[in-house]
């Protein structure tokens, strides 16, 4: 038997991989704006584009990761979710 699934739950779902899939590709913008050269100099401005598309990228793995596992990703957790689920129960 499948499991019938809310309406609203698969809206929010929805909703959410498509806010993943946007910083995503506001992550692929941002680091196609930086030199490809891999022994290139950064400027501090490109250092701070680099270190937004890294975080952009790591939000998106975030909000997969939840839709996926259906906990908080463990560097994410706080001390209480960390000792209800041990040090390694979290997705990362």
């Amino acid at each position: 038997m499948t499991e019938q699934t809310n309406p609203a739950e698969t809206a929010v779902r929805t909703t959410l991989a498509t806010l993943a899939d946007r910083y995503a590709e506001m992550a692929g913008q941002h680091a196609d704006r930086l030199p490809s050269d891999f022994f290139a100099s950064f400027t501090p401005a490109q250092e701070r584009v680099a270190e937004r598309a890294h975080v952009l990228r790591m939000v998106a793995h975030d909000l997969r990761d939840v839709l996926r596992t259906g906990r908080i990703p463990h560097g994410l957790m706080t001390d209480a979710e960390l000792n209800e689920h041990g040090p390694e129960g979290g997705t990362r």
